[in-house]
């Protein structure tokens, strides 16, 4: 399915995805990730951006942020990226690029299809065997949103009330491959993750098309959230 023009709807939340160049390391130690987390901080103040989720991998990244300005996605992590590629570069001593040409992001639907999505994000360490426990991964936000901890790059407010905590650890142990996998078509893709009335809604906001031609049939998220 064709990768259609970035799609940024302000006061939604997005997943954004930045891979290494040619699926390289990125992150080769607990500085670089303080590093990269550091400038995410910075320029998400600076551009306008909240912080739902992250995970950093050795190569590649993962957020759940939500823009103010249709444009503080690309001016914030652009710049973010742009400063870490500078910050690596000079500490190995090498030039060029680092990252894939640009992030690969899609709107998400509040409700179920955000849980989803932070759920996929907060549980690659725990897929791939980095962990045992999502939350004793240090790089990510899962800690903050399994536990209660605080986590100063989410900030002050969550979208997850203590209320509800409990019911996202419960959500967070139903794996759900199939959710996953439209998770990343979805990012793959551009086009919004969410209900039908969802993607009807962005249409009629934007004024532009979203939908595939094709729309296969629908899915339930396994794990419920209230």
């Amino acid at each position: 399915m064709p990768r259609i023009a970035r799609v940024i709807a302000t006061e939604y939340p997005h997943h954004i995805t930045q891979r290494g160049n040619n699926r390289a390391t990125v992150f080769f130690d607990d500085e670089d990730r303080q590093t990269y987390l550091k400038l995410l901080a910075l320029y998400a103040e600076k551009y306008h951006f909240q912080i739902w989720a992250y995970c950093l991998m050795n190569n590649h990244t993962h957020l759940l942020a939500v823009p103010e300005t249709e444009t503080s996605l690309a001016r914030g992590i652009g710049l973010t990226n742009q400063v870490y590629t500078q910050y690596l570069n000079r500490k190995l001593n090498q030039c060029g690029r680092i990252w894939q040409n640009r992030f690969f992001s899609c709107v998400v639907e509040n409700n179920q299809y955000l849980w989803a999505v932070a759920r996929y994000i907060e549980r690659n360490p725990l897929k791939v065997g980095l962990v045992d426990n999502a939350e004793a991964y240090r790089w990510s936000s899962a800690k903050a949103h399994l536990t209660g901890a605080s986590d100063n790059l989410l900030g002050t407010t969550s979208w997850l009330s203590p209320q509800e905590q409990n019911a996202y650890v419960n959500f967070f142990v139903a794996e759900d491959e199939e959710t996953d996998n439209a998770i990343r078509r979805a990012t793959r893709t551009g086009r919004p993750f969410g209900s039908e009335s969802f993607v009807d809604l962005l249409e009629f906001q934007l004024q532009q098309p979203l939908k595939a031609k094709k729309r296969g049939r629908p899915y339930k998220i396994n794990g419920e959230c209230p």
